[in-house]
């Protein structure tokens, strides 16, 4: 419903673009015609031309009136060099003298030449060819004005057209077409094309999150089958009244185990919401004592080791505390248990570092571990997982300012950390 009221909306677009510019073109002839006749001194100017004529032409009728055949050889000369039509009458209306191409009736024009006050006739001047009528400039000017007019119907298309083709793509992405191409005409406008470019990526960024999302959401009801069948049988040994005590305690701490596994991944889902709708809440914190309650937490036996001066840092708690708690898991399960953990502050950025003394870092897998979904291949008979943990520890370090890594560590083993900004570094 909604790309059919879009559809909807630009025929009106292109309608009142055609409007505009046939606006835009009589106004223009508008200006134009008042600057001429400003600059061409106005009516006034015009009359007082006319006036000046019509006395020089009228004077020499009367110099001339009482000589019929100077008088005719004058209104000869005034038709000939004017293209006119002359008739010369006699105060009583009759004809003396007829140049040009018929007797004037009209009387488009009229002079009364005079002498001593007295009006000794008169001369009517007509234009004998219709091309000269006044009327003729109003409708060539009128011509012109149409012809730009259609021409901007063509424009006025050309330029809604592209926006029709906008509207189709994402008629198309609603329908959950997102490989999608839009063949723009050549001479597209440049805005149009970035504009196009801009939905293409958008569209493929939907897919991939779509696709990612359906891949997660099979992924975590596979995982979450095996905890929930565990529980269910754990609960069936419980209910039987004859367990001892002894095995009764291992079916319960091994039931918090399975309820511990499934919080974990839980929470972990929640912080990957958190990161889709960027509902960050970013603090100055103390990011050492944070570090140092997420390591209790993990009942790791190590200190966080600190070098560099500490600055304040601003970071979401709940969030770093998940990204500290996916890097201690990682190395748990790849790398045999985390060894040491490192704090360094330096050049306006603090990189909290977790290292551990496993295989470590083959080929191209200190980049390929942060995929989401990614499987090591030296991890297949180690603890299964989803292959999100370092995704998210990289997602959210993005999300502060930052980044994740991770590099062969000397001596054997790997380290895997991020970096955030410090908070002066930090862009608004």
């Amino acid at each position: 419903m909604f790309i059919k009221r879009c559809r909807q909306a630009v025929a009106p677009l292109h309608r009142r673009i055609f409007v505009w510019f046939g606006m835009a073109i009589f106004a223009a002839g508008g200006v134009g015609f008042a600057v001429s006749f400003l600059v061409g001194g106005g009516n006034l100017e015009w009359r007082r031309m006319w006036e000046g004529g019509r006395r020089v032409v009228g004077n020499r009728f009367a110099e001339v009136w009482d000589d019929p055949g100077r008088r005719s050889a004058l209104a000869s000369e005034v038709a000939r060099e004017m293209n006119l039509d002359v008739t010369v009458r006699d105060t009583d209306g009759s004809v003396l003298d007829i140049a040009g191409e018929e007797i004037c009736d009209r009387r488009e024009f009229s002079l009364e030449p005079a002498r001593d006050g007295r009006v000794l006739g008169r001369v009517d001047i007509c234009m004998n060819h219709p091309a000269h009528r006044p009327i003729s400039g109003l409708l060539g000017f009128s011509a012109a004005l149409g012809v730009l007019w259609i021409v901007s119907h063509k424009v006025a298309r050309r330029l809604g057209r592209p926006i029709l083709d906008l509207v189709d793509v994402t008629d198309a992405i609603g329908r959950g077409e997102y490989d999608i191409d839009i063949k723009l005409r050549r001479h597209a406008p440049s805005e149009i094309v970035h504009l196009n470019g801009a939905i293409r990526e958008m569209a493929a960024k939907i897919k991939k999150q779509l696709a990612d999302q359906r891949e997660l959401l099979a992924s975590v009801s596979h995982e979450l089958r095996s905890p929930l069948a565990r529980l269910r049988l754990l609960l069936e040994l419980l209910r039987d009244e004859t367990l001892k005590d002894e095995r009764r305690l291992t079916l319960l701490c091994e039931l918090e185990n399975e309820i511990v596994e499934m919080d974990d991944l839980v929470g972990g889902l929640l912080a990957q919401s958190r990161l889709e709708f960027s509902a960050l809440s970013l603090r100055p914190n103390d990011l050492v004592a944070s570090v140092a309650r997420c390591t209790t937490r993990a009942s790791l036996s190590i200190e966080p080791v600190v070098t560099g001066t500490p600055r304040s840092v601003r970071f979401d708690a709940t969030l770093i505390a998940r990204a500290l708690s996916n890097l201690f898991d990682n190395a748990e399960k790849h790398g045999q248990g985390a060894t040491d953990l490192t704090i360094s502050f330096a050049d306006n950025r603090v990189s909290v570092e977790v290292h551990d003394r496993g295989p470590g870092l083959t080929g191209s897998e200190a980049e390929r571990i942060f995929d989401p979904f990614y499987g090591r291949p030296s991890a297949a008979h180690e603890t299964p997982g989803l292959g999100l943990g370092l995704s998210l520890v990289q997602r959210i370090a993005r999300a502060h300012g930052g980044d994740a890594y991770a590099k062969e560590r000397e001596g054997g083993g790997a380290t895997v950390g991020f970096w955030l900004p410090c908070a002066a570094d930090r862009p608004s």
